[in-house]
């Protein structure tokens, strides 16, 4: 088996191998990688494939950042999933393996691995910096009935009627005026959430342009105005919230509530099976919305190597 980092495997070639693990996620896809490269400069897509002959037998993607010297490696960047993907565990290790290893490098200054589908930090090398992260899982084997009669607390399907009887319906944004509107939304509410927010517009618009690729942007609406919006992305039997955007008058419609109630039957359509609604950063408002649209927590592990020096810089 000969592990290589390749800039450009084919993308038929990608698509056919991850269409055949259920735990596979839009992540995974040459659509998010290709989006996250167009609306970045300084992003590189990367992908560490295990083949035997020509034929791939594992898969990893990554982003590789480029500041001027040194460069930063994220599986993935923005908290999201960069899980090897193999039949085989230990080539999924070996996979991971070549991923640190390459990290050792003296310009690199960050590796950073999210596993998703990994229930401890084992799988990550020795000398790997490691922690368990969460995020709110919503279980749909049973279907949206039993999801929406069950498993969602009975206060949020009476907010979601009556923000119905009100007026407000969701449907998906279908032109660059409702995009941009949601982007403003986005943009006013994420200023306060720290980190790398808010992400550059030009993301917002690659993902736009590949909705035929697994990308639903909705949008609440209330007599024309745009209450709210949801980024979600559906691949095989995952679904995943990702970015939101909601007005200051969007709770006195409960629009949030109602994005989700919609995004999570567009993926029972979809035969999807489990919907992430991602991780909340420790904010207990945050998690009681998502456990009120029942999501149960679900724990994952994060894998990082560092170099000290920049570590110091970071921390002061």
């Amino acid at each position: 088996m000969n592990i290589r980092h390749e800039d450009r495997p084919r993308r038929n070639e990608i698509l056919d191998f991850i269409r055949s693990f259920p735990e596979a996620t839009f992540f995974h896809t040459p659509a998010w990688m290709e989006a996250l490269s167009a609306a970045f400069e300084s992003f590189r897509s990367r992908w560490i494939v295990a083949r035997e002959g020509e034929g791939i037998v594992g898969l990893m993607p990554y982003i590789e950042a480029v500041r001027g010297p040194f460069r930063f490696m994220h599986a993935l960047p923005f908290g999201t999933y960069g899980d090897p993907l193999s039949f085989d565990l230990q080539t999924r290790v070996r996979l991971l393996e070549s991923f640190f290893s390459s990290a050792r490098r003296p310009a690199c200054l960050v590796a950073r691995a999210h596993v998703l589908n990994a229930t401890t930090t084992d799988i990550f090398p020795r000398g790997v910096d490691t922690k368990m992260d969460e995020c709110r899982m919503i279980r749909l084997e049973d279907g949206f009935e039993k999801y929406w009669y069950t498993d969602v607390k009975n206060k949020k399907r009476q907010d979601c009627n009556r923000g119905e009887r009100l007026g407000v319906t969701v449907r998906s944004l279908d032109s660059d005026d409702e995009l941009a509107g949601l982007y403003n939304l986005y943009k006013v509410e994420s200023h306060g959430w720290g980190g790398v927010h808010p992400y550059p517009r030009a993301l917002f618009r690659e993902l736009f342009a590949r909705t035929e690729e697994g990308v639903l942007i909705l949008g609440a609406f209330l007599d024309g105005e745009l209450l709210g919006g949801h980024i979600d992305f559906y691949f095989g039997k995952t679904a995943q919230a990702w970015q939101a955007g909601m007005s200051e008058r969007s709770s006195e419609y409960s629009a949030g509530a109602l994005l989700v109630k919609h995004a999570v039957k567009e993926a029972c359509g979809m035969g999807v099976t489990g919907f992430n609604l991602g991780s909340s950063g420790g904010n207990r408002g945050i998690i009681f919305f998502k456990e009120s649209m029942g999501g149960g927590e679900f724990r994952f592990p994060v894998g990082e190597v560092s170099k000290r020096w920049w570590g110091w810089i970071r921390k002061r």
